[in-house]
This record gives C-alpha cells, structure tokens and sequence, in this order.
C-alpha cells in the first residue's frame, strides 16, 4: 500500500533483484522463494546486538541483526491454548463465536464474551470476526480492527497490552489449566514443575538461577501464578 511517493527506497534492491530471478527461474515457486529466504545465513542470524552495528543502524535496515518484535496477538492466544494443553486442532468448519449479537435501535451491537468450552479453543484463525466488537485480549495487542483496512499491523508495548495478558478471563483460566497440566505430569515436586512449565512455555531447560526464584514464587503465590508469569514473560511473546 506503500508504492510510490508514500513508500521509501529498497535497502538492498540488488538483492530484490536476484530473489525475482530467482523465482522466474524455479517456475514462479513461491515454496521455493519462501525456502531460500528461511535457509539463508541471514534470515537465520542471532538478535543479539553489537554496539559499533547499532550506532550505524539501529533499526537493522541492513539485516545485520533479526531484529526482535512480538508475536501476532492471535499467535499468542494460540500459543496460551497450546502450551496449557487446551487447544482443541480441529480444522475446517464453520468458525467459533466468542461474543454475544442483539439489536439496539435499529442497529446490531456485537459484546464480547469468554466463552468456555473445547469448540471455543480452536485456532484463532476459526475465529468469527464481528464488525465494532473489540476483544479484551487480542485489540490491546494490536490485532487490527475489524471494519478498518490494515495493510500493515502496528506493534506497541502499552501497560494495556501487559494489563490484558495479566488481568483477563482467559488468560487466568489457561493459567489455572497449565497448573493442572504440571501437577499431573510432573507430580508434587515444585522443581520438577517449574522444569516441565520452562520446557512447555520456552523450549529450553530453567538455568540455575532462574530455579530458587521461582520456587520462592510458587511457595508465596501459587502455581497459578506462576504459569501466568511464563505467559507474561518476554521470551514466550517475543522471537529474538
């Protein structure tokens, strides 16, 4: 939507040039243009930063860094659903409603509502999107809104955004769901816990001195608590 004089000049358009004939020459492969990009040494470099690279350009233009951003607010939702063992994979089909429809003079009002069940846990994407409904989870998260264009999403970082994934119905359900899922696959041993809900929510083992933290926090607030934390955490919403 940017063409033109709304748009800027390409950083590398030797290297839009080569893609293209890339492409032409592999059959107008879309799958085959998506491989090269996500194989390459650069789509796959770290985001850790370095002082002399970020003087010159901070915003990485020049791809010398994967610059860190958030993930997409449907993929967080996603994200929660699967990590707490509830997202329900069905596909296809008619989409899921989580909001509630009557008519006020003369005109449909669409209110946002959580509902509960297995049908109501499928894939963002199975979504039903109403015109004029703001949902208390995925708007403060940027998710576009629905009766305007959005070429392009924004990504902010606001206290509403961390309020929504602290305070809201679901995310405190899924939290409660994930508590249940450590006590009954990991047992009663606090460190076994915290190891199991680090492998779910990060991928990756607790280091040392994450360990004596949070079993502080388990004793003090509860498991609930803590699997909330994870989801609030910048390593279970940001790609570095």
């Amino acid at each position: 939507n940017d063409f033109g004089r709304n748009g800027s000049k390409p950083t590398h358009p030797e290297l839009l040039d080569w893609l293209a004939l890339d492409l032409m020459e592999h059959g107008w492969s879309l799958k085959h243009l998506q491989r090269r990009i996500l194989t390459s040494a650069t789509w796959r470099q770290s985001g850790l930063p370095r002082k002399e690279a970020l003087a010159v350009d901070a915003g990485s233009r020049l791809l010398w860094r994967f610059p860190p951003r958030r993930l997409e607010a449907e993929v967080i939702r996603d994200s929660i659903l699967r990590v707490a063992g509830q997202l329900n994979t069905a596909m296809g089909g008619p989409g899921f409603r989580d909001f509630k429809m009557y008519r006020h003079k003369g005109s449909w009002v669409y209110d946002p509502i959580d509902p509960e069940g297995s049908e109501f846990n499928r894939r963002s994407i199975y979504r039903t999107w109403a015109r004029g409904n703001v949902h208390p989870l995925l708007s403060p998260l940027d998710c576009p809104d629905p009766s305007t264009t959005t070429p392009t999403r924004s990504i902010t970082t606001t206290p509403l955004g961390a309020l929504s994934l602290m305070n809201t119905s679901f995310v405190l359900r899924m939290s409660d769901h994930l508590a249940e899922r450590l006590q009954l696959e990991a047992g009663d041993d606090a460190k076994a816990q915290i190891t199991l809900g680090f492998r779910l929510a990060y991928g990756r083992e607790p280091r040392g001195v994450e360990i004596g933290p949070c079993h502080d926090f388990v004793a003090k607030s509860g498991l609930a608590a803590f699997c909330r934390v994870l989801f609030n955490a910048n390593e279970f919403l940001y790609v570095n």
